[in-house]
């Protein structure tokens, strides 16, 4: 476990997560044990997204994310305003989702702070 904790502290540059997010230390921890979970299982699958995942396909997609990815899964976290009743089934689908959806994510932001800007302008 210890080895894949330092794996994935490396991949999302843990230290630099923490110094520039010191308030949100607990999330970021609550991250790095739900990646290591994974990645440690024994399980042949994992459940995320309300569906049976293989094991090794969750390990793979956790081991690819890096500190923008955790950052995302912050933010959306943080914007969230309705009651999560399983915090850590909706961390574990945020984590496994994020590759797949920060790219909209980004042209969603780009496009809206391009449209306060024209708004701004005219």
């Amino acid at each position: 476990m210890d080895a894949y904790r330092a794996l994935i502290c490396e991949n999302i540059d843990y230290d630099a997560l923490i110094r520039d997010h010191p308030y949100s230390t607990d999330l970021i921890d609550g991250c790095v044990e739900l990646m290591v979970e994974v990645c440690c299982t024994q399980r042949e699958t994992v459940h995320v997204n309300q569906e049976d995942i293989p094991a090794v396909v969750a390990h793979s997609w956790f081991l690819k994310l890096d500190r923008e990815y955790i950052l995302y899964v912050m933010e959306a976290m943080q914007r969230n305003t309705t009651q999560v009743a399983n915090i850590r089934a909706y961390t574990l689908s945020a984590l496994y989702n994020t590759p797949v959806t920060i790219g909209q994510y980004n042209a969603s932001r780009v496009s809206h702070d391009m449209a306060q800007d024209w708004e701004v302008g005219t």
